[in-house]
């Protein structure tokens, strides 16, 4: 029972308009086993273009390997499968190429390796530069819950600068509308107490943090370290312990460039861990940040201050106060995965299908019952558009850009 990907839906973005549908070839997942004919491990180490749905729905228990995708052009459609979804435990999901979407998929590494004498300590979902470059990825509507170190992570060699060139580490990843929460504080890290929401490492740049939900992480919601240029806007943090978001110009060993950021609209809640008292912590000095839009109150409803000392402010910083937006944050309705029963209703007009949400149950879906539709400009170049460009200061203008309009319709599925 494979479950439409619905083309009306707000999830649809820009980076899912580019993707080469038409030219991927559709593999079904039909086992929740962690490896063999039918698996998810089995699709994603296919080659070439490939759109891997789903047609059973469940746990699949990683065993402590990480699941990895290492060659490009693959389109992970989580909200195929029936209910409850794909929830991935005992692992992590490893990204190590470029042109890769995953969306509506649960992992949650957890603290139960299989050898209590080995070393355990699995991030939920990461985007590295390992043997080929990494980027043009993007993540969206996943739950990442539970890991030991980051929840989620883009990273690369350490201390990357970019005199070394963009395809040095991972760059253009977008993080948009995840449930990234409870990372774990006292289980199997080698430091210690942890519980890290997002990080991004060392001189990574064109990264998208938006629409998220960050919840009950101690730090890192995000942290962007030394190098690196990152758009975070309208995600909620609630409940963090230390610091909200951190930044700095501190790499790994070396200080670097310091992170060049733009901080919109983004609502802080504090919680009863909460012990930060301001949105965008300078865990070292150096950084510059562009922040306006942003809520950021405690728990008496007192305003927190948005920077801190050791933050040089850019372009619209504190251009007024804060607004209620007229429609409810796109993180109530969106963020993690799992979209609701639909049931099939067709238009009157044309070929596509919409969808309503009903009660689990209320009607039988059809095996492999729609086609995915997306825009597609054909002049278009092959990589996904770019987060905003490496100059903050130019951030708050031409972006993001306006999406193709030409449609077409891929293969059934």
């Amino acid at each position: 029972m494979v479950r439409p990907i619905d083309a009306t839906s707000a999830a649809v973005t820009k980076e899912v308009d580019l993707f080469p549908l038409s030219e991927a070839r559709v593999l079904a997942v039909t086992s929740l086993r962690n490896s063999g004919p039918g698996s998810l491990r089995a699709a994603l180490r296919e080659k070439g273009p490939r759109l891997v749905v789903f047609e059973v729905g469940g746990v699949i228990d990683l065993e402590g390997r990480s699941l990895e995708i290492d060659d490009p052009f693959v389109f992970v459609a989580g909200e195929t499968a029936p209910l409850p979804g794909i929830t991935l435990i005992r692992g992590s999901l490893l990204i190590e190429t470029d042109h890769v979407i995953v969306r509506h998929l649960a992992v949650r590494p957890g603290d139960g390796r299989k050898d209590p004498s080995a070393a355990w300590q699995p991030d939920g979902i990461t985007v590295a530069r390992g043997p080929r470059p990494a980027y043009d990825v993007l993540i969206q509507n996943c739950s990442a819950t539970w890991a030991v170190d980051e929840n989620m992570s883009v990273s690369g060699p350490r201390d990357t600068r970019p005199s070394a060139g963009a395809d040095a580490t991972a760059h253009g990843v977008s993080f948009r509308d995840n449930l990234i929460a409870e990372a774990l504080l006292n289980s199997t890290h080698e430091k210690g107490p942890h519980s890290m929401g997002l990080l991004v490492h060392d001189g990574i740049r064109d990264v998208t943090i938006a629409g998220n939900l960050f919840a009950h992480n101690r730090e890192r919601n995000p942290r962007l370290k030394g190098g690196v240029a990152a758009a975070v806007i309208g995600n909620v943090i609630y409940n963090w312990g230390s610091a909200a978001i951190g930044v700095g110009a501190r790499g790994n060993l070396e200080v670097l460039e310091g992170v060049r950021a733009v901080v919109r609209n983004n609502v802080a809640i504090a919680g009863p861990d909460t012990k930060g008292r301001v949105l965008v912590r300078a865990l070292d000095p150096g950084a510059f940040v562009e922040a306006a839009g942003n809520l950021a109150r405690d728990r008496a409803g007192n305003d927190l201050r948005e920077l801190d000392a050791g933050i040089t402010p850019l372009g619209a910083s504190g251009a007024g106060p804060w607004r209620p937006p007229r429609r409810r944050p796109s993180t109530r309705s969106f963020a993690g995965p799992g979209p609701g029963p639909r049931n099939e209703i067709r238009s009157t007009g044309g070929s596509s299908s919409r969808w309503s949400r009903e009660p689990a149950g209320s009607s039988t879906r059809k095996r492999r019952s729609a086609a995915i539709r997306c825009g597609r400009n054909p002049a278009a170049p092959s990589r996904f558009p770019r987060a905003p460009p490496h100059d903050a200061t130019s951030f708050s203008s031409g972006w993001p850009p306006s999406p193709p309009t030409r449609t077409w319709t891929s293969p059934r599925c």
